[in-house]
């Protein structure tokens, strides 16, 4: 009888995907990004409406140089979970490795809405306002990660927020 629950577990952990989701997980952190790819694709197979197979391709894709790939990931986890704010984060991420900084700006907004302790989104999104010559917005954003101890927006608020004579 034990063996049987055994054998159905297996069955079961196979069925939903979740042995491929692990060994991506294994091979992303040894910095394996296409198998990673692979296996959580062959995850989705079996799990299609898993946000969380969904967020971890798109990292894996990202990592891998795929960014437009890793975007389409986000938006599908995003469809099936809205609630989470990290998924607005690494989609304006991923949208502003390709210079989509408008949309970047949206997402960042989105995830700052939903979570504005998450101090390293103002900085990202400062960012993508530096890269569209929004210094203004951009100043702002780098005051709020500072005083959120975001140390690494100090070097950006000297160069693009100091008063110039």
């Amino acid at each position: 009888m034990r063996y049987l629950i055994i054998l159905c577990l297996f069955l079961l952990i196979s069925c939903t995907g979740q042995v491929q989701y692990q060994t991506g997980i294994s091979k992303f952190s040894n910095q394996d990004y296409l198998g990673a790819n692979v296996e959580f694709s062959e995850a989705l197979l079996k799990d299609k409406r898993n946000d969380e197979i969904y967020f971890a391709r798109a990292a894996s894709r990202s990592l891998a140089g795929y960014h437009s790939l890793a975007i389409a990931d986000m938006n599908k986890a995003i469809s099936l979970n809205d609630s989470r704010p990290d998924y607005y984060f690494f989609r304006g991420y991923f949208k502003s490795q390709l210079a989509y900084h408008k949309s970047a700006i949206k997402d960042y907004s989105i995830c700052l809405t939903k979570a504005p302790w998450y101090v390293e989104v103002y900085r990202q999104r400062a960012d993508s306002f530096i890269a569209l010559g929004d210094l203004t917005e951009a100043c702002l954003d780098l005051q709020e990660a500072i005083s959120a101890g975001d140390t690494s927006a100090i070097t950006l608020q000297a160069k693009y927020c100091s008063l110039k004579p």
